[in-house]
C-alpha cells in the first residue's frame, strides 16, 4: 500500500549533522534544502550538495534557532527537520512557531524526556516499567526500597548510552549519589528504572498519519556500560517475538502522539514479553540506517524526504531481504603507536565499508558511550548468522597497538 502525506512541503530547513545522506535524500525528492550547522564541522559533501548553508561558530540550540528565525523570515521554509538528538525539540518548537506541518514540540518533547515518556506510557497499552524521577541520594535509596536491585540510573535526556549506570546494591547506590551532586551538570534531571533482564533490539518504523508501520527490528550486541557493540538486521528472533515487539512499539508511539516520519525505540526481550527501553523521533545511529537498506531494500532517509515531498511511499520491506551487520572496533586504552589491517578487513568477504578513526599519536579513551567506539565494519550476507560472523571477522583484522601508561604495547 501508498501513502500520501496530506501536506507536502517544497523546502526544508535541515539542522545539523555531518552525514550527507539526508542532503542526498533531499534533494533527490525534489526539495529545496538550506543547511543550517557548524563552521567547524561541515564535511564538503554536504556544502556541495545543499542549496545554501549558513554555518555558526557557536551552534548551540538558542544559535540555532535565531539563525533559522533570520533565514524563516526571509524565505519561508515548508518545514524544520534534523536527525539529531541535540536539535530535534528546536525543529519542533520551530514548526510550532512557523505553524508548518510537523509533529508537535509536545509529542518531540515527550518522546526526547525519558521520564515524560514513562509517565505517557503509564495510560497506554504499553507493559509498565518501574521508574521515578530522582535527583539525590534520598530519591535513590527510595526507589530501592519499593522496588529493590538491580535498577538503571540515566539522565531523562541522554543518549548514545552515556551516564547510564547500573546500581546493583548499596554500594554502588552510594557511588551513584555522589556522582548526581558531584560531577552531573548544573540542572541535569535523571530517572531510576527496574532493571530489563533479556536480549536488546531497536525497532525501526515509519509513521503516516498516525499509523505506524515496521521497516526493520535490528538485534544488538552491548559492551562495557551498556555501550553498543553491534547491531544486526534483521533480528533473529521468532514471529511471535516480532509481533509482539511491533505491537509494544505501535502502543508506545501512540502514547506519545507521533503522527509522521522515523522512530527508533530500543525494546528488551525479557521473560515477561517485550518492554521499552526509550524512543526518538529520528532514524537509528550508529549505521543502522545502512544496515536496513542493506537488508531490507527501504531507506529509511529516502522514505522520510519523499514522504515530505508528497511523494507516494511505500514503508514495506522487499519481498527477498537480505542480512547486513555492523560491529565495532573497541580496543585497549592507550596511546596508539601502531593501526594495521584496515585494508585485509575491506577485502573481506560481505564487506561492503569500514573505517578506523585511529592513528599513531592518537588515544583511545576509555569506552564510556558510543563516541568512544573507535571504528567499525559493515557487512553482507544472505543470513544473519554469515552477516554477524563476517563482521566480527573482518573487524578482528584491524590491530590497533596502544602504549599503556606503564608497560610494553598491547595490540588489540
Amino acid at each position: 500500500m501508498l501513502y500520501i502525506r496530506r501536506r507536502p512541503v517544497g523546502s526544508v530547513l535541515l539542522l545539523g549533522g555531518t552525514r550527507p545522506e539526508p542532503v542526498g535524500a533531499a534533494k533527490a525528492a525534489g526539495l529545496s534544502l538550506t543547511y543550517l550547522g557548524a563552521s567547524a564541522r561541515t564535511p564538503r559533501a554536504i556544502l556541495d550538495s545543499a542549496d545554501a548553508c549558513v554555518l555558526l561558530d557557536d551552534p548551540t540550540p538558542e544559535n540555532m534557532a535565531g539563525a533559522a528565525r533570520e533565514l524563516h523570515g526571509r524565505e519561508p521554509f515548508g518545514v524544520v527537520v534534523t536527525m539529531l538528538d541535540h536539535y530535534l525539540e528546536t525543529a519542533a518548537l520551530l514548526n510550532t512557531e512557523f505553524g508548518l506541518p510537523a509533529n508537535t514540540a509536545d509529542v518531540i518533547r515527550t518522546m526526547n524526556d525519558k521520564h515524560r515518556m514513562r509517565t505517557a506510557a503509564l495510560e497506554s497499552a504499553c507493559a509498565q516499567v518501574a521508574h521515578g524521577s530522582v535527583g539525590n541520594a534520598d530519591d535513590l535509596r527510595s526507589f530501592a526500597g519499593r522496588h529493590g536491585y538491580p535498577f538503571i540510573l540515566k539522565p531523562v535526556d541522554g543518549s548514545a548510552s552515556r551516564g547510564v549506570v547500573l546500581v546493583s546494591d548499596a554500594v554502588t547506590l552510594e557511588a551513584a549519589a555522589r556522582s548526581l551532586t558531584e560531577t552531573a551538570a548544573p540542572g541535569s534531571r535523571w530517572i531510576a528504572e527496574e532493571y530489563l533482564s533479556g536480549p536488546e533490539f531497536s525497532v525501526e518504523t515509519f509513521s503516516t498519519d498516525g499509523s505506524h508501520h515496521v521497516v526493520a527490528v535490528t538485534e544488538k550486541f552491548k559492551g562495557d556500560n551498556f555501550v553498543e557493540i553491534g547491531h544486526l538486521v534483521p533480528a533473529r528472533v521468532s514471529a511471535a517475538d516480532h509481533a509482539a515487539m511491533a505491537a509494544e512499539v505501535g502502543a508506545l508511539l501512540d502514547a506519545v502522539g507521533l503522527n509522521e516520519g522515523v522512530a527508533h525505540t530500543e525494546v528488551v526481550l525479557t521473560d515477561a514479553g517485550p518492554r521499552i527501553i526509550e524512543t526518538h523521533s529520528r532514524p537509528g545511529g550508529d549505521g543502522i540506517v545502512e544496515l536496513v537498506r542493506l537488508a531490507t531494500g527501504v531507506d529509511l532517509q529516502e522514505l522520510n524526504f519523499n514522504w515530505l515531498a508528497g511523494r507516494p511511499v511505500d514503508p514495506r520491506p522487499t519481498p527477498e531481504p537480505r542480512a547486513s551487520a555492523t560491529w565495532f572496533l573497541t580496543p585497549p586504552e592507550g596511546a596508539v603507536t601502531a593501526v594495521t589491517g584496515l585494508d585485509e578487513a575491506l577485502l573481506h568477504e560481505g564487506v561492503t565499508e569500514g573505517y578506523t578513526v585511529l592513528g599513531p599519536g592518537d588515544t583511545v579513551p576509555p569506552l564510556r558511550s558510543s563516541d568512544d567506539r573507535s571504528g567499525a565494519v559493515i557487512t553482507v550476507a544472505d543470513d544473519p548468522d554469515t552477516a554477524l560472523a563476517r563482521a566480527r571477522a573482518a573487524v578482528g583484522l584491524i590491530e590497533v597497538t596502544v602504549a599503556p601508561e606503564h608497560g610494553r604495547p598491547v595490540p588489540r
